[in-house]
């Protein structure tokens, strides 16, 4: 009874942070930014940001719950590093949002399509830059490689999503960056739900105990490797087999199809967490 008592306890105290860290990853995101997060969505009702702002905290919990998993050290030490872990990598994507903003999504000024046109498209691409972001963010801090690791793979992760977003814009017939700064949100739900399949693709090469450099990193490459050529091949079995009467491209770009936006995101996130599992 009184070990059972304890673990409720325990278990408590991890939500009871979560809940703590959340509310400073809100106020950590409002103080780097040059407007006022709580008066546009709140007062002026900007989904676009607000649907950056969720994506950010989902990351910052999927960081959390990565450390969470690691290593045991006692509860209060495991409180502290929990907490520590998080804030690095609150920094951290804060560094993804400069990163979207001037190398996957460089065609426009993110700022002004979220604040003055509260343009949803670019708010859901910047929500799925941090998720993917912390699955490797988290992936990395969940061995024991340590900060150095976690910093390399972080680099490495965000170096092969703004890759990966030129390579998707060249498969595409349309232009990403116009169709996004245009507001296509079809265009942006697929966008999204593919960079957030990479980042599970990578997450693969990151999880488990950090043996050495060279196989860690030769891992990674890997994965790498498989995502870039296994998700625009899912992309093209919709093209040729789910849809074939239907040609993806214009009806994601020019029709604005939501509909087989979402499916087309389902399958690209479905293969990846395949990948996951049989890898």
């Amino acid at each position: 009874m009184y070990d059972s008592l304890l673990m409720t306890l325990q278990s408590l105290s991890f939500v009871g942070l979560l809940l703590v860290m959340m509310f400073l990853a809100k106020w950590l995101y409002n103080f780097t930014t040059p407007y006022d997060t709580f008066h546009e969505i709140l007062i002026k009702k900007n989904s676009a940001l607000a649907t950056s702002v969720a994506g950010y905290i989902v990351a910052v919990a999927i960081i959390f719950c990565a450390v969470l998993m690691g290593p045991s050290a006692g509860l209060v030490n495991d409180l502290l590093a929990v907490a520590g872990y998080c804030f690095v990598g609150m920094v951290m994507l804060l560094i993804s949002r400069v990163i979207n903003d001037k190398l996957i999504l460089h065609a426009f000024c993110n700022k002004k399509q979220l604040i003055e046109k509260q343009n949803v498209s670019t708010g859901a691409v910047q929500a799925a830059s941090y998720i993917a972001s912390a699955l490797l963010i988290g992936a990395s801090l969940h061995g024991e490689g340590g900060w150095m690791s976690a910093m390399v793979f972080y680099v490495l992760g965000q170096i092969t999503l703004v890759v990966f977003a030129r390579v998707y814009d060249l498969l595409t017939d349309y232009n990403l960056m116009t169709q996004l700064e245009s507001g296509n949100n079809a265009v942006a739900a697929t966008f999204s739900a593919t960079l957030v399949a990479l980042g599970m693709v990578l997450l693969h090469a990151l999880v488990g105990e950090f043996e050495n450099w060279q196989s860690s990193i030769t891992l990674f490459a890997q994965d790498a490797v498989i995502g870039f050529v296994v998700l625009p091949l899912a992309r093209l079995f919709i093209d040729k087999v789910l849809f074939p009467s239907v040609c993806i491209d214009k009806a994601v770009g020019e029709e604005h199809n939501m509909s087989v936006a979402l499916v087309e995101g389902g399958v690209a996130l479905s293969v990846a967490s395949v990948i996951v599992v049989v890898l």
